[in-house]
């Protein structure tokens, strides 16, 4: 498929490229259009290219049992991210499968391609290097912001301490890191079958504290049923998000992140809308995750001690009585 160079200016790796750079990577990319449910590679395939994902969705994942259909997703990548970066240099078999989760468009460069680049035109192939290892540069300084809000809220998590206070100290440092105008935790209520808002920080925060939500319903309903991530961009012309009813709380971008124990969603995690501007990321998707799988079993033990309190402390009143 042909490629124009206006179609690179987007993308992260080459944002810094002048337009004769881009000329010289235009024929050695292949434009790739992949259909929901299709393999963009599977596990154990030669390593021949560096692809960077333009539009939709890719999950990676392993497969654990083929017979039976196991697998394990490993991250869900979105547009800007790429993947078999290090194939350029080593060529060694992929060590996942990679799917489209939605449409999707891929930018490809196969290993043979950037070896050719490199002879002909060294200047645009180091330039690209440098470009990558940039990115790669501020990911890495992400990542490590990212360790140090998983270890403070750890340290939360440890110390069991109130309901109260430990969603405070886990959804604070979430909000502040990824920079959102508002975050929420929202739990199930079993008697009554609604997810209700137990603690909001940031903008609209105290409206959030009124929100209750039948199971399955809305936005974070949908992440709760479906058991995964939900990355919103634009909600209203979000394809995930067709058919679902405005709530009230909602913002163009959100993440929500279910909160399950063996297996079971029992609340979420919801950041709204970053401050830059900017659609969430791979990072923050992997952030979120990782402080849901953390605190998940934390937040359910700590919500077991307030409802056996507010038991025993009825049946006290009652007996009183």
């Amino acid at each position: 498929m042909t490629l124009d160079i206006s179609e690179l200016k987007g993308i992260e790796l080459f944002a810094q490229f002048k337009d004769d750079e881009l000329a010289r990577f235009a024929p050695v990319i292949e434009k790739i259009e992949l259909s929901s449910g299709r393999n963009l590679f599977v596990e154990g395939d030669p390593g021949d290219s560096l692809c960077i994902i333009v539009s939709g969705a890719i999950r990676v994942y392993k497969t654990i049992d083929s017979m039976a259909g196991e697998e394990k997703s490993l991250a869900l990548l979105t547009a800007g991210a790429y993947l078999g970066e290090m194939t350029l240099l080593e060529g060694s078999p992929r060590s996942a499968s990679a799917r489209a989760e939605f449409d999707s468009v891929i930018f490809k460069i196969t290993r043979e391609n950037f070896i050719r680049l490199l002879r002909e035109y060294p200047q645009a192939a180091i330039r690209f290097f440098v470009s990558f290892m940039n990115v790669l540069s501020e990911r890495l300084r992400r990542t490590n912001e990212e360790l140090v809000v998983l270890y403070e809220i750890g340290k939360v998590v440890g110390a069991a301490p109130p309901i109260d206070h430990l969603l405070e100290g886990v959804l604070r440092p979430l909000v502040n890191t990824v920079k959102v105008e508002m975050g929420a935790v929202f739990v199930l209520n079993e008697i009554t079958g609604k997810l209700e808002c137990k603690h909001a920080v940031g903008q609209g925060s105290s409206d959030m504290l009124n929100v209750k939500i039948r199971e399955g319903e809305g936005v974070v309903g949908k992440a709760l049923a479906e058991q995964e991530t939900l990355c919103v961009r634009n909600f209203d012309n979000a394809p995930e998000c067709a058919g679902l009813p405005r709530l009230g709380f909602e913002r163009p971008d959100m993440l929500i992140a279910p909160l399950a124990r063996a297996g079971r969603p029992f609340g979420a995690l919801l950041l709204a809308q970053r401050l830059d501007g900017k659609g969430f990321d791979n990072a923050n998707i992997n952030l979120i995750n990782g402080v849901a799988s953390q605190a998940a079993a934390a937040i359910e033990a700590a919500l077991f001690q307030q409802d056996t309190a507010a038991r025993e402390n009825f049946d006290r009143k009652s007996i009183m009585f």
